[in-house]
């Protein structure tokens, strides 16, 4: 895992000529696709790129190859795990359709409609201006922003994405000391505290509020970066579902549960049991 995320973050490698990858592209041109990412001269981690409307991009590893003296492709084992990507100058290389046998994987997995939705989702549209933002490419980012703000003008954090975007980092840090608040004209509730909302989604749940304590779960996964806190809100309306015994938004749930990247997932491990159990 170590390995990965020195590759995800401070280098890569070019391909070799003997192979059929062309390292060429950027992780963040890469959405929607199976990709290679070069360890070393002939062995790869492969995995699939997709845009979580909530988390941002992510980088799924499935597993890792070599390719032998006959160009085939021999999986090796790896543990698979989720990456979000961070801005960085990783090349990577699509892999090509002929391959995908060899790796025993479908062009689009069947995980990926629990985080993929369609192209004008506000969410997404919205996730999609922000990493434009981090990866310096402002044209792109005005393009989504744009988008959302003809959607809905006060989505949160909108403002400061628009600043960030027209003015650039540093403008955008100095002007946030002089101006404070006034600066994203936002109101207190729109403000990240993930601590406030893990305790009104833990109150809405045991009050039996579970339509109020879901709308404030999606809400405050706009605003909230904390992984863990927002896999302990999904936890606890998953685990009050399964107290009610319904297995269809148990299920539901628990998908949200598996969206976050927490350090020693004991949420994850919890919810499969209470799966297991309704089953």
């Amino acid at each position: 895992m170590k390995l990965l995320l020195c590759l995800l973050m401070l280098c890569s490698f070019g391909a070799k000529a003997q192979t059929d990858l062309k390292f060429d592209k950027f992780l963040v041109d890469c959405e929607d696709k199976w990709i290679a990412i070069q360890i070393d001269s002939l062995q790869y981690y492969y995995g699939y790129v997709y845009m979580d409307n909530s988390a941002g991009l992510t980088f799924s590893l499935d597993g890792a190859f070599s390719i032998n003296f006959a160009s085939n492709y021999v999986k090796m084992k790896v543990n698979k795990l989720k990456v979000r990507i961070a801005p960085n100058k990783v090349m990577a290389a699509e892999i090509p359709k002929d391959r995908y046998k060899e790796l025993a994987i479908i062009p689009v997995p069947d995980w990926l409609k629990f985080y993929r939705t369609d192209d004008q989702n506000i969410d997404r549209l919205f996730r999609w201006g922000h990493t434009y933002n981090k990866w310096g490419n402002a044209e792109k980012a005005l393009k989504f922003l744009k988008m959302v703000k003809s959607k809905d003008k006060k989505y949160p954090g909108l403002d400061r994405e628009f600043y960030y975007a027209y003015n650039g980092k540093k403008r955008e840090l100095l002007a946030s000391f002089y101006l404070g608040e006034a600066l994203a004209d936002v109101s207190e509730a729109r403000q990240t505290n993930c601590e406030l909302y893990k305790s009104l989604v833990f109150k809405q749940t045991n009050a039996n509020e579970l339509k109020q304590a879901e709308e404030m779960y999606y809400y405050a996964i706009k605003e909230c970066t904390d992984e863990t806190a927002k896999a302990d809100m999904a936890y606890n309306i998953a685990f009050k579902y399964y107290k009610l015994l319904n297995k269809k938004k148990l299920q539901q749930w628990k998908n949200e549960v598996f969206r976050w990247i927490v350090p020693n997932d004991s949420y994850a491990e919890r919810v499969e049991k209470m799966t297991s159990s309704l089953n």
